[in-house]
């Protein structure tokens, strides 16, 4: 019979034991979301839902008449985001976004107003960290400005005359150049009444410095919560 060393047989009951505390550290990090190796760190992650509002300031303008699509948008949160008992994110945390769209106001076209929409894909804590995020996007919409030139040319013939109307219609056409083709045009027809004739457009829309508005959350998002 092959007798069993008992230094052995102890050898292998610790390395079993090492190997099913080490499976028990791995489950329960799985399990918990990192709860295992949040502690070790001393930080807690918590996580803050979809369909979340975050009120925002805006730091700087953008506009329909100006801004480019990709242009940065920077502004504040406001309200202060708690998840149970712990600060997800503090009031006054950076929030980073872009013109994801932007359409300026139109001549001729029926004076069709400017489109503008921006949307948000980063916070920044007053610590430093930042979080990648995804938000609803915040559009506008300007009026439009209807056929100003046909209102512009009726107005025109009343005010100063036939002359005066043809004059704004041809200036309005030739040069290549709309502005100041109609600027011409009115010129040339002459007379009281013939500024109505000049062509004005839909009008631009823009979001400017000290403004707010609102945005929602649509991921869920993970953060270092703050120590209370």
């Amino acid at each position: 019979m092959t007798e069993t060393n008992p230094q052995s047989n102890k050898l292998t009951m610790v390395l079993l034991g090492v190997i099913a505390f080490l499976l028990g550290a791995l489950l329960i990090t799985q399990v918990n979301g990192g709860m295992f190796l949040n502690k070790l760190s001393g930080q807690k992650i918590v996580t803050i839902p979809d369909g979340t509002k975050l009120h925002l300031a805006l730091q700087n303008s953008v506009s329909s008449a100006t801004s480019r699509r990709g242009d940065v948008v920077n502004a504040t949160i406001s309200n202060l985001i708690v998840i149970g008992e712990d600060i997800a994110v503090p009031s006054g945390s950076n929030i980073i976004g872009e013109v994801a769209s932007v359409i300026p106001a139109e001549r001729f076209k029926a004076g069709k107003g400017g489109f503008l929409s921006v949307k948000f894909n980063s916070i920044q804590t007053p610590s430093g960290k930042r979080y990648p995020i995804n938000t609803t996007v915040y559009t506008l919409a300007g009026e439009s400005g209807g056929s100003r030139l046909a209102k512009g040319v009726a107005k025109t013939a009343i005010g100063a005359g036939v002359g005066a109307a043809l004059g704004t219609a041809v200036g309005a056409i030739a040069g290549g150049r709309p502005g100041r083709g109609a600027w011409s045009g009115a010129a040339i027809g002459g007379g009281l009444g013939a500024a109505s004739a000049v062509v004005s457009k839909g009008k631009d829309v823009g979001l400017y410095s000290g403004a707010t508005i609102s945005v929602t959350l649509e991921q869920p998002v993970q953060v270092v919560a703050l120590k209370n």
